[in-house]
């Protein structure tokens, strides 16, 4: 980490969180999609939004004015999964681990990254060049780009050279401390650092594992499933 870094001044807040942004986050949500610790389903939110409605908005304000994160929301369940057709079970990658969260954690979280968005595009905090993880952009945009370079490189008689790295095994390595700078030199608000740098403390998760104990008898295997939570 840089020592005595000078930060820039932080860009505006944008507007306080209104209800029509938590309810288009809302709306958004797998309605059926299996919940997290929590135990709510994204349904019951989308049902009863107008009765919780107020509630929601001063929880959800109170948080992100403040950079807050609740703590019962570090949490989350993680399902291991067998790849189904699979020879032989007893290797690790033949197994999907998927993270339940909880709901309420996900709208939040949505929201701010929602927010944080809008100002990346609108104070042009990062390259143009920059396509991962941004709206109206995708991997055609990736592939026009890189063509039209090419195509210019042989134009003028030159040799067009390209690098390929792999880097998707940085993502779920991320340092927090060199995240939370890299946000501070990009202008992000105070309030939002704050909360993902809360965001990402105290992260933990609890393992339900799908074991298949196999049986051998003489009529034939035998299959005898079971849910273990570590």
């Amino acid at each position: 980490m840089p020592q005595d870094y000078e930060y820039p001044t932080p860009i505006p807040d944008p507007p306080r969180t209104t209800t029509t942004q938590i309810r288009e986050q809302i709306n958004k949500l797998a309605p059926y999609k299996a919940p997290g610790p929590d135990g709510i389903p994204n349904i019951v939110l989308m049902k009863c939004f107008d009765i919780i409605a107020d509630y929601l908005l001063h929880i959800i304000q109170v948080i992100i004015e403040k950079g807050l994160y609740y703590n019962p929301w570090r949490e989350s369940t993680t399902v291991v999964l067998q790849k189904p057709g699979k020879p032989n079970y007893q290797i690790a990658k033949v197994y999907r681990p998927i993270a339940l969260l909880n709901t309420l954690a996900k709208v939040v979280t949505a929201l701010v990254a929602t927010d944080i968005s809008f100002l990346v595009e609108n104070y042009h905090l990062i390259p143009k060049t920059h396509f991962g993880g941004r709206p109206g952009k995708s991997t055609i945009d990736v592939l026009h780009y890189l063509s039209h370079r090419i195509k210019e490189a042989w134009r003028k008689k030159e040799v067009a050279s390209v690098l390929f790295l792999d880097i998707e095994g940085t993502f779920p390595n991320a340092v927090t401390k060199r995240l939370i700078h890299n946000l501070r030199k990009r202008r992000i608000p105070a309030k939002y650092v704050k909360f993902v740098e809360n965001l990402l403390k105290g992260r933990r998760t609890r393992l339900g594992l799908m074991i298949t104990h196999r049986n051998q008898s003489k009529y034939g295997m035998g299959l005898d499933r079971g849910t273990h939570f570590l």
